[in-house]
C-alpha cells in the first residue's frame, strides 16, 4: 500500500531552521534557481548515445475539477493535511501551503502543476537506497540526506565533469516552487547491474514544517513510495508497471522505457509560463546558440495545453548585445564598437591564461524603439556576461561604471582543465557567483585565490578602460589661473614701490616685484595620430609688470596638469606635460631645461611672451592647469 512516510527529527535534509528558506545563500529568484539547476541537471546527464541535444520540455497544466481530485488522490495528499494540527504557529512561511491544503476538495480552486522532462538523457538509474558512485543517480537526486555528489564527482581529465549540476541544490530548488513544497519525480533508463532488472522508478518527497505527533518529532522531510525494508528509508519507489500506473492515476504524461531521462512535476507551482521562458533566455542563451549540435539545449514549453513558441533570446532588446559578444570569441579581428582581448594573468608570478573578453559599446538606437531603454533592459546594461559551460552564471556589475557610456560584454574561461575547474570550485551551490575565497577553490588550488582575484580585476580595468574611450571627449575644466595666483602669489598683484635706482642696462638678480599672467585658449582636443588619445592643451600670456621696477628679468616657468578625478572619480597625480615658448626668449637654466614641465626664459618689460602646454590625458578625465614663475638662480 502507497503512503507517506516521514523522517523523525534529526534525519532531515536540512535543519529546521533552515526550511523555510533553503535557498538563502543565493539572491536568484526561485524561478531562476529552477530553470537553472533543472536544466543543468539535464545537460550533465545526456546520454552518450544520443545523436542530437538534450530536450527539455517545461509543461504547466491548471488542474480543475475530476483532473484535480485524482491528482489530490493519487498523491494522498490528505495524510500531508492530516498532520498540520502539529505545525508549530510559527512555521508561517507555509502559510501558502496550508491555503493550497484547505482547498484541496474544492474542484473549482485551480491547482496548477508544472513538469519538466528532459529527453536524450541517462534517467535516475543505478542503486535506489544507497550511493555507491555517481551512477546512483536516483538515490543522488531523491533520497540523499545532506550533502551533494557534485562536490565529490570533479572530472579532473576535462575540466567540464559532472559536477556542474547539483541534485543536493537542487532538490530544493523544485520544493521552493511548489506552495505544499512537494516533488514527484518519475524517471526511465536502461537497466544495468545497479537497478537490478528495473527500466522505471517513481516516488514522491516533500519538504513540510518540523512537528510532533503523538509526542515523536519529525523533522519535517518525508516520501511517498511503497513500503521500505531499507533501514532509515521509510518507502521505496514505485518500479516498472506499478511507477507508469502511479504516473497515469496522476494525470502526468507518461513516458516510453525508451525514452530514457527524467520527469519532474512540481504541485501548488508557483512559476508562470511566462517566467520560466524568460528565464530560460535568461541564462541557456549560450547553449541555446552553441555551434557543437551534441552540446545545445532544446526547448519546448507548454502552458495548459498550448504550445508556446515565443523562446527567442536574440529577440530580446537587452540579451541581443552578449549574443553579438559571444559570437565573436573565436575572432581576433573586432569591428567598430567592439574590443576582444585575452585575458592572462600572473598568479603568484606564474602567467596563466584566464579566458576570453569580449566588449561592446551601446548606443542609442540599442534602446527600445531608439529611445530610453526601459526597467528591464537599463538591468542589463554595463553588465559582463560571466558564461561557464554555457550557462550564465552571472551578469556582473562590479566591472563597468554603471553612470558611464554604456557598454556590454561576455567572459568565457579558458578551457584548460585546470582553469576551469578553478572557475568550478570557486562557485557557490547555486553556481551563480565565482568566490576567491572558497574554502574548495582554495582547498584544491594553491594559486586559485590569487587567480580569481587578479582575473576580475583585469576584467573590470579591461572593461572600464573601454567604456571611458566610448564616451565623447569631455570638455577640459578651465584653467582658473587668476584666482590660482591670487591665492598662491599674493603680493606680485600688489607690488610695493621701489625707490632705491636700479641699473637698467643689464639684467637684475632682484626677484621682480609683479607680473602678469593670463590665459589665452585652453581645451582639449583628439589627436589626429591616435584616434583614440587626447591631449590638454594650454597658452598663457606672461610678462613683466608696469609696476615692475626693473626692464628685464630672468626667470623659471613651471605647469603643471593636475588631474582633479581619474576615470573611477578618484583624485590622481601630475600628469607630465611639455611646454614650450618663443626661441628668442628661451634660456638655460640648471632647474629648468626646455620641454618638459618648464622652462627659463627671459622677460623684458612692455613684452609679453607666450607659453604653451600639452599633456596626454584619458578623455574623461577631469584637469586643472596651474602656472608658476620663480626667479631663476
Amino acid at each position: 500500500m502507497a503512503s507517506w512516510g516521514f523522517l523523525k527529527d534529526g534525519a532531515g535534509i536540512l535543519p529546521a531552521s533552515n526550511m523555510a528558506d533553503p535557498l538563502r545563500a543565493t539572491s536568484l529568484r526561485e524561478t531562476d534557481v529552477l530553470v537553472r539547476e533543472a536544466v543543468q541537471n539535464s545537460l550533465d546527464e545526456r546520454h552518450a548515445d544520443a545523436d542530437g541535444p538534450v530536450l527539455v520540455r517545461f509543461e504547466r497544466a491548471v488542474l480543475t475539477g475530476n483532473d484535480k481530485r485524482r491528482f489530490v488522490d493519487g498523491l494522498r495528499l490528505r495524510e500531508l493535511s492530516n498532520r498540520r494540527d502539529g505545525f508549530s504557529a510559527a512555521h508561517n512561511w507555509f502559510a501558502a501551503g496550508n491555503k493550497v491544503l484547505d482547498a484541496m476538495d474544492a474542484p473549482a480552486v485551480p491547482l496548477p502543476v508544472l513538469t519538466i522532462s528532459d529527453f536524450g538523457a541517462n534517467g535516475l538509474g543505478g542503486r535506489w537506497n544507497r550511493r555507491g558512485s555517481k551512477d546512483d543517480r536516483f538515490f543522488n537526486l531523491v533520497l540523499s540526506i545532506g550533502g551533494s555528489l557534485k562536490w565529490e564527482d570533479e572530472d579532473e581529465s576535462t575540466g567540464t565533469s559532472r559536477s556542474l549540476g547539483s541534485y543536493g541544490y537542487g532538490k530544493m530548488a523544485f520544493a521552493m516552487c511548489s506552495d505544499i513544497r512537494t516533488i514527484v519525480y518519475y524517471s526511465t533508463f536502461h537497466s544495468d547491474e545497479g537497478t537490478t532488472g528495473t527500466m522505471c522508478r517513481a516516488m514522491a518527497s516533500g519538504f513540510l514544517p518540523q512537528h510532533s505527533i503523538n509526542g515523536v518529532n519529525y523533522a519535517g522531510q518525508a516520501y511517498f513510495g511503497m513500503q521500505s525494508k531499507e533501514a532509515g528509508i521509510p518507502r521505496a519507489p514505485f518500479v516498472d508497471d506499478k511507477a507508469h500506473a502511479w504516473i497515469r492515476s496522476l494525470g502526468l504524461p507518461e513516458r516510453k522505457n525508451a525514452d530514457t531521462g527524467t520527469t519532474i512535476a512540481i504541485p501548488a507551482t508557483t512559476a508562470t509560463m511566462h517566467e520560466i521562458v524568460r528565464c530560460c533566455e535568461t541564462w541557456w542563451w549560450p547553449r541555446m546558440r552553441d555551434q557543437n549540435l551534441l552540446r545545445r539545449v532544446q526547448f519546448q514549453f507548454i502552458d495548459d495545453g498550448k504550445t508556446v513558441t515565443s523562446c527567442n533570446p536574440r529577440s530580446r532588446t537587452e540579451l541581443s548585445p552578449f549574443i553579438d559578444c559571444y559570437k565573436l570569441l573565436p575572432s581576433h579581428n573586432a569591428g567598430d564598437g567592439y574590443e576582444i582581448h585575452s585575458v592572462e594573468v600572473r598568479p603568484h608570478g606564474t602567467a596563466r591564461s584566464a579566458g576570453r573578453l569580449v566588449l561592446k559599446a551601446l548606443t542609442t538606437t540599442s534602446a527600445s524603439k531608439g529611445n530610453e531603454p526601459d526597467d528591464e533592459e537599463s538591468s542589463f546594461r554595463n553588465r559582463v556576461a560571466l558564461v561557464r559551460d554555457g550557462l550564465v552564471i552571472k551578469y556582473e556589475s562590479l566591472f563597468a561604471h554603471e553612470d558611464k557610456t554604456p557598454v556590454v560584454g561576455v567572459f568565457v574561461p579558458d578551457e584548460d582543465a585546470q582553469t576551469l575547474q578553478a572557475f568550478v570550485f570557486s562557485e557557490p551551490p547555486s553556481h551563480d557567483e565565482w568566490y576567491e575565497d572558497s574554502d574548495r577553490l582554495r582547498g584544491k588550488y594553491s594559486w586559485g585565490r590569487d587567480f580569481l582575484r587578479l582575473t576580475k580585476r583585469r576584467l573590470r580595468s579591461l572593461t572600464r578602460d573601454f567604456q571611458a574611450r566610448q564616451a565623447p571627449p569631455a570638455d577640459t575644466e578651465k584653467a582658473n589661473v587668476d584666482g590660482f595666483l591670487r591665492r598662491a602669489l599674493g603680493e606680485l598683484f600688489h607690488p610695493r614701490l621701489v625707490t632705491k635706482k636700479i641699473q637698467t642696462d643689464k639684467p637684475s638678480n632682484l626677484r621682480p616685484r609683479a607680473f602678469t599672467i593670463a590665459t589665452r585658449e585652453s581645451g582639449r582636443r583628439q589627436l589626429r595620430d591616435s584616434p583614440k588619445s587626447h591631449e590638454d592643451f594650454a597658452t598663457f600670456s606672461i610678462g613683466l609688470s608696469e609696476h615692475a621696477a626693473v626692464e628685464s628679468a630672468t626667470v623659471d616657468v613651471t605647469v603643471s596638469l593636475k588631474a582633479l578625478a581619474d576615470i573611477d572619480a578618484r583624485a590622481a597625480d601630475s600628469i607630465q606635460c611639455e611646454v614650450s615658448g618663443p626661441t628668442r626668449n628661451r634660456l638655460d637654466s640648471p632647474k629648468k631645461r626646455h620641454g618638459t614641465d618648464g622652462l627659463a626664459l627671459k622677460l623684458r618689460r612692455g613684452e609679453n611672451v607666450d607659453v604653451v602646454a600639452r599633456g596626454r590625458v584619458h578623455p574623461q578625465w577631469k584637469t586643472q592647469w596651474e602656472i608658476s614663475i620663480d626667479k631663476s638662480e
